[in-house]
């Protein structure tokens, strides 16, 4: 935590707004462009999830594709850099915790006082974790009893292995990746995505796996199921209605990937999340 009460990202800002004494949140919009490598160093504690923008992201244990809906976990002085390979930038909502907070969390999970995870993988897993970290950072209200099931949850992730790659490489998954963010309500078979990438199916499927850090399919779920609780969220549409325009074509499975994402089915999201103010 900076001397003047405010939290960092980074060793040279940008700040996050205090809720209370044991973090800060808020959104943190980086701009970038095509060949672009930043090197930064975390300030403190941090994790967030990315809400726009796919870059080549590496850190201490590795390097991936980091796309919407993953995950960063950094520790206190740790460097790590971003390679844009686009115009666009990205945007993230982050949560910046206090060291007293993070040895806490690690003392109580019988661990080391830093995220042994850099990355989650964005999919079906890691849903209900996105959708808390973006409620603390959206909130002008303190959620400390959110923050601290987030810091439990994150001290229960296995550490990931993350993949090295080739800018070729990169460039040929990002491509897929966006692919798929534009149109997860079709149907996408292996086989056309590995010829989008202009690769063989089983050389397509692994540099997926090895970048992005679950398969092409999960990606995909991870869309869909996010793209439905945010239309459960906004409108008053039937349940079947958005899981079909999303892409479920099995209602029944599309509830049971729902409640196993969320940890609840899809009609008490929707109450929960459209009662709040």
């Amino acid at each position: 935590m900076a001397t003047d009460g405010e939290f960092l990202v980074e060793t040279t800002g940008p700040a996050l707004p205090r809720r209370s004494a044991l973090y800060a949140a808020g959104e943190d919009l980086r701009r970038g462009y095509a060949g672009a490598v930043f090197e930064r160093r975390y300030h403190g504690p941090i994790f967030g999830v990315v809400e726009s923008g796919a870059f080549k992201y590496h850190c201490e244990s590795g390097e991936a594709i980091v796309a919407p809906g993953s995950i960063i976990f950094g520790n206190a002085g740790e460097s790590f850099g971003c390679a844009h390979l686009d115009d666009k930038g990205n945007r993230r909502s982050v949560v910046a915790i206090a060291d007293g907070l993070l040895e806490e969390a690690a003392e109580e999970a019988g661990a080391q006082p830093r995220f042994a995870t850099a990355i989650f993988a964005p999919g079906p897993r890691n849903l209900a974790m996105q959708a808390a970290i973006r409620q603390v950072a959206r909130s002008r209200e303190a959620l400390e009893d959110v923050v601290v099931a987030l810091l439990v949850d994150a001290f229960g992730l296995e550490p990931a292995s993350v993949g090295r790659s080739s800018e070729q490489e990169a460039r040929r998954i990002l491509d897929v990746v966006r692919f798929l963010e534009s149109r997860f309500d079709e149907p996408n078979q292996l086989t056309d995505l590995a010829a989008a990438a202009g690769i063989s199916r089983f050389h397509f499927l692994r540099q997926f796996r090895r970048l992005v850090g679950i398969s092409p399919t999960q990606f995909l779920i991870g869309l869909r199921l996010r793209a439905a609780a945010e239309r459960l969220e906004d409108g008053a549409a039937p349940v079947t209605e958005i899981a079909l325009d999303v892409g479920f074509n099995d209602i029944s499975h599309f509830n049971q990937l729902f409640r196993r994402a969320y940890r609840m089915p899809p009609s008490r999201w929707r109450a929960r999340r459209q009662a709040k103010p």
